[in-house]
């Protein structure tokens, strides 16, 4: 589907394997009574609801992993695998477009209701551009701008209300890596928190389903509320109604300092995990949580690791690590629509606005980034000079030949010069957004800050900690004044409009203003192809004209560094997203 923020989900481009044969129910395994883990990550997990464009983070899209469930189909390590223990899929007819979804009989939220065809509508609803309007309904959901727009009609329900069939417009490349229109929160629970009535249970349901049957702006609105921002939150709330889920594990308490889960005692649809308690700890100091890990207080940590923590891992008794070549990479995006970089800065002037921004790129210290920061944790890594495509992927050695990025090949202080002087700018003021928390990105800062300096710029920092800078008023939210940022894409499929999101006019996660007519047709026509292969060639259109309008710089793919404690088996890191916890039901605990 999108790029998730890393914590944010570039989906890689080349297509994932299609496994046909799916889970069995239960999985074949059983809950250990009095198992426990803990898992570390790097920031804390801010909502229940991880499918909001200002929470859509790897921080909260791990936990909801484990408390969601495994939905129509997820990825082992990355082949695509269809789980019919939770429901099936089917294609009805090419022309038009139409699909077929179903939820199996018995699959049920925590609170007893049924999850069915309103939850599956009120995804869809939720992700489609109609409804997230600021200045009309506005679910805020971070698919807006998907391929889920080609579906304008409301989603028929049937099979005594487990199904929904939903009929596109025009075809869509991607329909199958479709995890917008599975359920996140329950439809009911929605309608109740906007305190509409005091409809429950199926009514409520059936209620949610009418309104967006009937375009009911007044009522979508208030829904729209809930969905968005009734969720949120940093500790365990007092209304238990907010908590309600259908994965394996559940929510039993969440602070600033961890969130932890237990077993579902009624999960069967999906693979059972072993292990009956996780603790995901939120720790944002990486030799913290080596110490931690060598203490015995944690089982795992994954992520975003130092070069000092590959070396504090290494040699020591009782420690399994690896380090795995993720399908994320880091990058700096420059802010379009206001600010030092947008035309508004030089009275609507998009040329100055150009050279101000191209001066930028030329400055940013790439190479030194790569040295410093990533050669150490992997000898083998390269810059990425692709926006769209990452090294080894097809399409790739033949997109950087010709998209531009050679221009930014080095540091160059005097080509920055002239274009300022062009612009007739001197000494801009960049305002650069960051998680200053996390060494690699504060480091990234203070080397693009000096670089910079040399050639004019003066970068300010406005960095926060990640709980912040990944929050409801950081990244994206609109409320958060920045220039320039840095943080990092991460897949989470094989879809080949995973980027879509990101680089098309009020795309869900288009957290820099960026639009332009001739990307957006071309995200247009690679909706429409039948096969990933037909759309390379559109895609590296629009890779070029990202460097060519300077809108972003790609710095390099990252690699996780994750490690665990030898008592706990069959951990294994993937490269998509979510990455370590992709097998979770496998891990077991050794006594």
């Amino acid at each position: 589907m999108h790029i998730k923020r890393l914590a944010a989900i570039t989906a890689a481009v080349a297509a994932a394997a299609l496994v046909l044969t799916g889970c069995s129910a239960g999985g074949g395994s059983e809950v250990v009574s009095g198992t426990s883990i803990s898992v570390a990550q790097n920031s804390a997990m801010t909502t229940m609801n991880a499918f909001t464009a200002t929470n859509y983070s790897t921080y909260n899209s791990n936990p909801a992993y484990l408390y969601q469930g495994l939905l129509f189909n997820y990825y082992e390590q990355t082949k695509l695998t269809k789980n019919t223990a939770f429901g099936t899929y089917k294609k009805l007819s090419n022309d038009p477009l139409k699909v077929k979804y179903t939820i199996n009989d018995g699959v049920k939220w925590t609170d007893g209701a049924p999850v069915d065809a309103a939850d599956m509508i009120l995804a869809w609803a939720s992700s489609i551009s109609k409804y997230n309007d600021p200045k009309g309904v506005n679910f805020g959901g971070v698919a807006a701008g998907s391929g889920l727009d080609k579906v304008t009609k409301t989603p028929t329900i049937g099979d005594d209300g487990r199904s929904i069939t939903i009929t596109f417009d025009s075809p869509w490349v991607d329909w199958e890596i479709l995890p917008s229109i599975a359920p996140n929160v329950p439809s009911a629970v929605v309608w109740e928190e906007a305190g509409i009535d005091k409809k429950t249970g199926k009514d409520a349901q059936n209620a949610v389903v009418k309104a967006i049957k009937d375009n009911d702006t007044a009522t979508l609105k208030k829904l729209a509320k809930v969905w968005k921002n009734g969720f949120d939150m940093t500790s365990t709330p007092k209304d238990k109604k907010l908590l309600t889920t259908f994965g394996p594990y559940k929510v039993q308490s969440l602070t600033k300092q961890y969130v932890t889960l237990v077993a579902n005692p009624d999960y069967n649809w999906g693979p059972k995990p072993k292990i009956a308690k996780v603790t995901i700890r939120f720790i944002a100091d990486q030799t913290a949580q080596v110490q931690a890990l060598l203490n015995g207080e944690l089982s795992v940590l994954y992520g975003q690791a130092t070069a000092d923590t590959v070396k504090a891992l290494q040699g020591q008794k009782g420690i399994e690590s690896t380090t795995t070549p993720t399908a994320t990479y880091e990058h700096i995006d420059l802010t379009m629509d206001h600010g030092v970089f947008s035309p508004a800065a030089y009275g609507g002037d998009e040329q100055k606005a150009l050279w101000v921004r191209q001066a930028f790129l030329k400055v940013l210290p790439r190479q030194e980034m790569l040295t410093r920061l990533i050669t150490p944790l992997s000898s083998s890594a390269k810059l990425d000079d692709s926006a769209l495509f990452l090294p080894g992927q097809p399409g790739y050695d033949d997109v950087i030949k010709s998209n531009g990025s050679s221009d930014y090949d080095k540091v160059d202080v005097e080509g920055a010069k002239a274009l300022l002087a062009k612009a007739g700018v001197t000494n801009p003021v960049v305002k650069f957004a960051y998680a200053n928390d996390n060494p690699r990105r504060a480091s990234e800062f203070q080397l693009t800050q000096a670089s910079a300096a040399q050639a004019g710029f003066k970068v300010v920092d406005v960095g926060k900690s990640g709980d912040e800078y990944f929050g409801a008023n950081g990244l994206g939210s609109g409320k958060y004044d920045y220039d320039a940022t840095v943080f990092a894409w991460q897949s989470t499929s094989g879809a080949v409009t995973g980027n879509e999101g990101a680089f098309k006019t009020k795309g869900g996660s288009n957290f820099q203003g960026f639009s332009n007519a001739d990307v957006d047709k071309l995200w247009e026509s690679i909706e429409g192809q039948t096969t990933d292969a037909a759309a390379i060639p559109d895609l590296k259109k629009i890779d070029g004209l990202l460097f060519k309008n300077a809108v972003t710089m790609p710095l390099f793919q990252l690699p996780d560094v994750s490690a665990w404690s030898s008592k706990i088996s069959n951990v294994s890191d993937a490269p998509y997203s979510p990455n370590i916890f992709w097998n979770f039901w496998e891990w077991t605990e050794k006594k």
